[in-house]
């Protein structure tokens, strides 16, 4: 009996010791799980960043994991950030405007600058207009509240004429495309890739963005909750820092960015390397002169009651990553 009452005495201090072996091990996982940093929530138009990201070999590490979230443009993707859906994402000059009239909760943390050539204004194949001005009367087409309709008001302008002096037909870039090709408007202000479709069958450009600095920048956009909780805010920064990275190289290397590009979008690799040749994007820090040139922007909206009351736009730019960007040689 002795020697039994050892064994199960033995026995039972083993299965104990166990436990408690176990128990520390959960203990341990629970606390490697809680510490793993949650996913940082991109919004992306059509994979351009998370392509972008891949092909510079900057895709997610340990310490920074991304979900991507897909949109089809920019409105959509900074009303998602406004209501915590998304967390951050690349959006055009304009739509920040108009998600600041509406209330939206969202900054402007990143500012990459070179992009004035990407947007046009268009002449079918044929057309007797040999400037701006040569507009008045005449059906153009646009898509309100975007780059392009900031492209077409400062020509306007310039040309000393009213956007009440021409015939605006508001449409999105695929309903004015038909229209175009079909003749029944005189212009189109629009972007690449579809200033190259169209001029690769014909079309002129009449201006394009070279004259108007503003309208080259792209901004990346973080939600007001994602800003103001540390560790997600860690994220960010270290996203602006690979986005950097990222886009120096894309500049650096046109002909990898758009093989890898054109694979992405499934665009024909020409059309790429045509839209790229466009653009000398680079990642800048936001400064007083960056934000006057969005302010044009949102002066020209307000001044066509696009949006409801004048803004100040400084109030959606959150410089706090400026020292993070890589600095010019």
């Amino acid at each position: 009996m002795p020697l039994f009452a050892a064994a199960a005495k033995h026995l039972h201090a083993r299965r104990t010791t166990l436990r408690a072996v176990a128990l520390c091990a959960g203990m341990v996982l629970a606390q490697a799980v809680s510490a793993a940093p949650a996913a940082l929530r991109v919004g992306d138009q059509s994979g351009l960043v998370q392509t972008l990201l891949q092909a510079a070999g900057e895709a997610q590490t340990p310490t920074l994991p991304l979900s991507w979230h897909p949109f089809p443009a920019g409105p959509a993707l900074l009303e998602a950030l406004s209501a915590g859906a998304v967390d951050v994402g690349v959006v055009g000059n304009a739509p920040p405007v108009f998600a600041q009239a509406g209330g939206f909760d969202i900054r402007i943390i990143g500012v990459a600058d070179g992009a004035q050539n990407n947007n046009a204004l268009l002449l079918p194949q044929g057309s007797t207009v040999q400037q701006v001005v040569d507009l008045k009367g005449r059906r153009v087409a646009v898509a309100k509240g975007s780059s392009g309709h900031y492209l077409l008001l400062a020509a306007l302008r310039q040309a000393g004429l009213s956007p009440r002096e021409v015939k605006i037909a508001y449409a999105s870039p695929i309903d004015a495309q038909n229209a175009f090709a079909s003749g029944h408007l005189d212009a189109w202000a629009v972007w690449y890739p579809f200033v190259g479709q169209a001029t690769a069958h014909g079309a002129r450009v009449l201006v394009d963005g070279s004259a108007w600095p503003e309208t080259g920048l792209n901004f990346t956009v973080a939600s007001g909750q994602a800003l103001a909780d540390p560790q997600r805010a860690r994220q960010l920064g270290e996203l602006m820092v690979r986005l950097a990275r990222a886009q120096a190289w894309a500049t650096a290397h046109p002909d990898a960015w758009a093989q890898a590009l054109a694979g992405s979008t499934r665009l024909p690799l020409e059309l790429v390397r045509e839209m790229l040749a466009h653009q000398h994007l680079r990642y800048v820090p936001i400064d007083p002169s960056i934000i006057a040139l969005q302010q044009r922007l949102a002066d020209a909206f307000a001044a066509e009651r696009l949006i409801p009351k004048p803004l100040q736009v400084e109030q959606v730019f959150d410089s706090r990553f400026n020292s993070l960007l890589p600095q010019p040689d």
